[in-house]
C-alpha cells in the first residue's frame, strides 16, 4: 500500500488550500510513479503524461475546479501503482477517487474487452469523470505522433486515432471546449501520421534519448523480475535474441539487489545505432522472457522498458 512519507500540514495560516491540494497531488503522483516512463522511444518520464493531462482540464476549463485537476494528475494511480482507493479517498476525498476509479480499466480483462468496456462507461459516467478520460486521451493521441510505443506500425497508430475518436463520440456534449480541444488534436495526429503535415507541429515534438553519430555500446538487463535460476541455455537464447537485430552481442551473468531480493541476472553488451531501437528490442525481451520489465542502457542513463504500451 501506497503511505505517505511525512505528514502534510495544513495549518499555514493564509495558504491557499487549491494551491496547497495541487501540491500534494502532484507529491503524490511523482512517488508512485517514480520508477515509470512512458513508452515511446523518447522514455518521458511518466509524471510529464500526468502534468499534460492536469494542463489540458486547466486550459479547457479555467482551472475553476481545483478536484478536478487533481484527478487528472492522479488518474492512473489505482491502475498503475501500489495505491488503494482508501489512500486517494483520505488523502483527496471522495469525489477525487470516484473519478479516478471511473477511470481505471481492470487489468485482468484481456484488451478488446478494455477498450469495449472503456466506450460503454462513457455513456454512464459523470461529467467530470468524463473529463479526465478525454484530457487522457488528448495527451495519449499527441504522444502517439511524436513518441509512440516501439514496434507500431502506421496502421497500429491510425486505429488506435479511430479508437480514441469512438471514445470522444462515446463523451458528445460532455464540454465544449474539452471537446473542441480533442477535434483539433486528432486532426492534427492523423494530419501527421498520413504525412500530410512536414515535421511535427507545435506540442507535438519528440525529444529522443541523447545518442551521438557512429555507433554506441548500449547495454539491456534481464532484471530476472520472477526471480529465477538461469542456466545455459536460457543464456543461449538470451543471446540470440538479441542476436537477431544486432549480429554481435556480449552476454554477461552477474547478481542484481533490487525490491529487496538479489537475484541473478543478464547484462548484454552490443553495438546499435539509434536508442529507439534498443527500446524496441527491450519491450519484444519483456514479452519473450516473460519479465515486468527490462532494463536498458543509453547514453549513460538506466532505464526501465515495460512490454505494455499506450492504452
Amino acid at each position: 500500500m501506497f503511505t505517505e512519507r511525512t505528514p502534510i500540514c495544513l495549518t499555514l495560516a493564509g495558504m491557499n488550500k487549491d494551491v496547497l491540494l495541487l501540491t500534494q497531488a502532484l507529491a503524490f503522483a511523482a512517488r508512485a510513479h517514480c520508477n515509470q516512463r512512458r513508452k515511446g522511444p523518447a522514455q518521458e518520464p511518466y509524471i510529464n503524461h500526468l502534468i499534460e493531462v492536469m494542463d489540458i482540464l486547466a486550459a479547457a476549463t479555467g482551472a475553476e475546479d481545483t478536484e478536478l485537476l487533481v484527478a487528472g494528475l492522479l488518474h492512473d494511480t489505482l491502475e498503475d501503482c501500489d495505491v488503494g482507493e482508501a489512500d486517494l479517498t483520505a488523502q483527496f476525498g471522495e469525489r477525487v477517487n470516484r473519478m479516478v476509479r471511473q477511470n481505471t480499466d481492470d487489468m485482468s480483462l484481456p484488451k478488446a474487452e478494455r477498450k469495449a468496456r472503456r466506450i460503454a462507461a462513457m455513456l454512464e459516467k459523470p461529467a467530470d469523470s468524463r473529463m479526465v478520460k478525454l484530457a487522457d486521451v488528448i495527451s495519449n493521441m499527441r504522444a502517439v505522433a511524436s513518441s509512440p510505443p516501439a514496434g507500431w506500425t502506421q496502421d497500429r497508430k491510425l486505429a488506435y486515432l479511430a479508437d480514441c475518436r469512438a471514445l470522444r463520440a462515446a463523451a458528445r456534449g460532455t464540454h465544449t471546449k474539452l471537446e473542441e480541444m480533442f477535434d483539433h488534436t486528432a486532426y492534427t495526429v492523423e494530419a501527421v501520421l498520413s504525412g500530410k503535415i512536414d515535421g511535427e507541429p507545435a506540442g507535438l515534438e519528440e525529444h529522443h534519448l541523447d545518442h551521438r553519430i557512429g555507433d554506441q555500446v548500449h547495454k539491456v538487463y534481464l532484471a530476472n523480475t520472477r526471480i529465477e535460476t538461469f542456466d545455459t541455455a536460457l543464456v543461449e537464447r538470451f543471446a540470440k535474441a538479441i542476436a537477431e537485430t544486432f549480429p554481435t552481442v556480449v552476454v554477461q551473468e552477474a547478481h542484481g539487489f533490487y525490491d529487496g531480493v538479489m537475484r541473478p541476472i543478464l547484462i548484454a553488451r552490443f553495438r546499435a545505432g539509434e536508442p529507439d531501437e534498443v527500446v524496441s528490442l527491450a519491450q519484444r525481451l519483456c514479452l519473450a522472457f516473460h519479465q515486468r520489465f527490462i532494463g536498458i542502457e543509453v547514453g549513460g542513463r538506466y532505464i526501465r522498458v515495460h512490454s505494455d504500451d499506450t492504452g
